[in-house]
């Protein structure tokens, strides 16, 4: 048990100080915080168990144990609300910590290795299970690999010190049974796994964030030249604007590439980044001067161009270009060369008026509309609002 005790408290040492030394090095916030209060809690149950059992007159020590092992699972349902821009209940952890340290304070010295027991086991199976529960109900943390792993551990860090506590109430701690599927041996090597796999999963969560928030603050995407939202849409709207006051025909085309999940599902996701890549190119390659060209905010694999001073039959005349100019840029692929198709939905100011949202998403869903009937089409909106047009160009 000692030399069980030894090692794990090493693992989730190097563990933790590594995870809050990559949160110090990207200077974090509230979440970072957080999630280093769950390491170092974690980390200080471990020395804290080793000490007592070690140490029996340390019997204090498991008081300190007990307020670790509610933290650590505590903070990092805490850090996952301040993830998802929600209040952190710092407080409730703290105070579920300290009833699990008065427990043991009030058993005294007397009170064995599981004095306060109860509480602990509580309180750190509600923290993994509110935790897991809470990312894992967020659409858009399922999105994100890492984001779900974390979630999984958490639940089922949580199930499996829910089925302590119901052991430990039921057959008592010094059970055969408790002893041999919910004993400190067990507990120890899942505490291990439990602390390895949030931090992999916090860290890579993290970094994806990171990553996202660089990309989301410049002004152009560096995969494909459009830009992003930060720059797009300012300069869009006030062009709009602008030409509101004249009355001067505006147009926007939203370029939709048709079959990216499929390459990516063939032949990975490089190869379907790359036909976005193609398609961009395409686009740049034909954009008329003043135009404006930007990643669809909504649909990261389409592209929204705003064409001042164009009516519809001109916008519908250019796509149609784009469109061939596309199928005749092919995609090389391993064992072959893929012709790429997109459909491109066209509504104009005239018709659907001045406001960019409105433009964007009446020509979004017709472009999705031409894709459903079949695909590779140019397709202008109707003025009446119906999406869907009578005509198309091939």
């Amino acid at each position: 048990m000692t030399t069980l005790l030894v090692v794990s408290s090493l693992v989730i040492t190097v563990t933790s100080v590594l995870f809050i030394v990559e949160a110090r090095y990207r200077e974090g916030d509230e979440v970072d915080r957080l999630w280093s209060l769950a390491f170092a809690a974690a980390l200080t149950t471990g020395l804290s168990y080793l000490a007592s059992a070690v140490v029996p007159e340390l019997w204090w020590a498991n008081a300190v144990g007990n307020i670790g092992s509610v933290l650590t699972t505590c903070a990092m349902w805490n850090g996952i609300r301040a993830l998802q821009g929600r209040r952190s209940l710092v407080q409730v952890s703290a105070g579920a910590g300290a009833l699990a340290g008065l427990a043991v304070v009030v058993a005294g010295p007397d009170g064995g290795a599981w004095a306060g027991g109860a509480v602990m086991l509580a309180g750190t199976a509600l923290g993994a299970l509110a935790g897991g529960v809470a990312l894992l109900r967020s659409a858009s943390a399922r999105r994100i690999r890492a984001a779900v792993l974390l979630g999984t551990v958490l639940l089922a860090a949580g199930a499996f010190y829910a089925f302590r506590l119901v052991v430990f109430l039921t057959a008592g701690p010094q059970s055969l049974l408790f002893r041999t599927y919910a004993g400190t041996e067990v507990t120890t090597l899942f505490v291990v796994l439990l602390i390895t796999g949030a931090a992999f999963s916090m860290v890579v969560l993290r970094g994806t964030q990171a990553r996202a928030r660089q990309d989301e603050a410049r002004n152009f995407d560096p995969m494909t030249g459009a830009r992003t939202g930060v720059s797009f849409v300012p300069r869009a709207t006030a062009l709009l604007r602008a030409h509101e006051e004249g009355n001067v025909p505006v147009a926007l085309a939203a370029v939709t590439p048709e079959g990216i999940d499929e390459i990516a599902v063939a032949f990975g996701r490089e190869h379907a980044d790359r036909a976005l890549v193609v398609c961009g190119e395409a686009v740049q390659v034909l954009l008329p001067k003043r135009a404006l060209m930007g990643r669809d905010a909504m649909d990261g694999r389409a592209f929204q161009v705003l064409l001042p001073g164009w009516t519809a039959e001109e916008a519908a005349a250019w796509a149609t270009e784009v469109r061939k100019e596309i199928l005749e840029s092919p995609l090389e692929v391993p064992g072959s060369r893929l012709r790429l198709a997109v459909s491109i939905g066209i509504t104009t100011a005239r018709t659907h008026g001045y406001d960019l949202d409105g433009l964007c998403d009446v020509s979004r869903k017709v472009s999705r509309g031409a894709i459903a009937e079949g695909g590779n089409r140019v397709v202008p909106a109707q003025a009446d609002g119906d999406v869907s047009a009578p005509t198309a160009t091939r």
